[in-house]
């Protein structure tokens, strides 16, 4: 064998080592210098351990962290508040609830400044009004008309304010907080909060009548070019929300009642039907644009009141008889006729009524339940008329106070008075009104 072959046969014996895992440290024969081929190991390169933070380092991050987190977490909160408030605006504006509470805010605040000022006030007050055209309780208060002056009083007997509207006819509607003095020989009327004038308004046509509600909406009656009569209601910010165009047929409106929600009205109507005066009541919903159910009088009955007490309850007072109305039907739940007497003074209480009537020349005092079934006749002599508190009533004499309990039990009698009586009003307190004197009306001392 060769020198050749022998190291041919050398180096397969060193493949077949390294194949087999052995590793030959013998130098490959034939190569410069004493290097030996020997089998390829992996290089593992040592990397520095980074050390575990320590609780300091953590700590310290996060502090300096969490201003950040702050910020943005104010501001979504602050993008999120501005969707809501944005969302919230526009759908108080759409649906008119944003001029409600703007008025009911102005309101709120005239009560605190009255609160505040109630030590300038008391009982009894001098109003300068000696003949009175109106008296309207008004937030506790009152309001005053005159013929030529409007003076207003808080609930703590102190003159809030007083002004001249300048109407040849003026006459007021007062609604919870607000009032209204309008022209019923013009086409003008002003709006007035307890403490200051809100509104003046022109319309095209004559005014016929106003009423207010409890949260101060509007109902102005016109007369009309085309139709017979035209009914406008207006949000508390003096925004039109309703109109009803009033034909022949459906007559002219001459009482207008609102329901205790403010957005129910029941409208008593005069037309002329088979040649008599005839009253139909309808009661109307602003939210809807069809006409609602109407009760039609007795023909020839003269409409004179609505009072809207409940949901299910409207009395009417007509000059020949009252009547209890379901306003959702339109139907008569209870009903008395007057039997030939003359209404001298009606007085709608809570769930009970008084009637003055003149009975064979004589008047009488009647008191009825809920279901107008009468509770008591009294004789009235001269009284020339009637007022309703929650548990009693108030008999006004030419010199004198009478106060009744609804069963006809008499409680006492104020002929102290300094001058004739002209209106008992049932506000925060019970006010007697004696020519342009205003005092607190209560049980005389024994």
């Amino acid at each position: 064998m060769n020198k050749a072959e022998k190291e041919r046969l050398e180096r397969r014996k060193r493949m077949l080592a390294r194949e087999q895992g052995h590793t030959s440290t013998k130098p490959v024969p034939g190569t410069s210098g004493d290097l030996g081929l020997r089998t390829p190991q992996p290089v593992h390169r040592s990397e520095p351990t980074a050390e575990p933070p320590s609780k300091t380092q953590t700590t310290s991050n996060l502090k300096s962290l969490t201003p950040l987190l702050k910020q943005r977490q104010r501001r979504r909160n602050l993008f999120v508040a501005g969707v809501i408030v944005f969302v919230a605006l526009f759908i108080a504006i759409f649906t008119g609830a944003m001029s409600a509470s703007i008025a009911l805010l102005a309101d709120g605040v005239d009560s605190l400044t009255l609160y505040l000022n109630r030590g300038s006030g008391g009982w009894p007050v001098d109003t300068g009004i000696s003949e009175p055209l109106q008296i309207e309780e008004l937030a506790g208060g009152f309001v005053e008309l005159g013929s030529e002056d409007v003076v207003v009083y808080s609930a703590y007997g102190s003159r809030v304010r007083s002004f001249q509207p300048g109407y040849a006819r003026p006459v007021l509607a007062v609604g919870g907080t607000r009032f209204v003095v309008y022209n019923r020989a013009g086409n003008e009327l002003q709006i007035s909060s307890r403490t200051r004038s809100l509104f003046t308004r022109t319309f095209d046509e004559s005014i016929l009548l106003c009423a207010m509600s409890n949260n101060n909406t509007l109902a102005v009656v016109t007369e009309s070019g085309r139709y017979t009569a035209q009914l406008q209601i207006f949000d508390p910010s003096f925004n039109q929300t309703y109109s009803w165009q009033m034909t022949q047929n459906e007559g002219t409106p001459i009482a207008v009642e609102f329901a205790p929600d403010n957005r129910r009205f029941a409208a008593g109507t005069l037309a002329a039907r088979d040649g008599q005066l005839s009253c139909t009541v309808y009661f109307m919903d602003t939210a809807e644009t069809e006409e609602g159910p109407a009760y039609q009088a007795t023909q020839g009955s003269m409409l004179l009141l609505l009072d809207w007490q409940s949901d299910s309850r409207v009395v009417a007072v007509f000059d020949t008889y009252i009547a209890v109305l379901d306003p959702r039907t339109a139907t008569e739940t209870a009903r008395y006729d007057f039997g030939g007497a003359t209404l001298q003074s009606a007085a709608p209480g809570l769930r009970q009524t008084a009637l003055l009537l003149n009975i064979r020349g004589g008047n009488s005092l009647v008191t009825f339940d809920s279901d107008l079934t009468p509770l008591a006749e009294i004789p009235a002599r001269q009284a020339f008329g009637v007022t309703a508190a929650d548990t009693e009533l108030y008999l006004l004499c030419p010199n004198a106070v009478e106060c009744y309990s609804y069963d006809g039990v008499q409680n006492w009698t104020r002929d102290d008075l300094a001058a004739h009586p002209l209106a008992v009003l049932n506000a925060d307190q019970t006010l007697v009104f004696t020519g342009s004197r205003v005092e607190v009306l209560t049980e005389p001392d024994e």
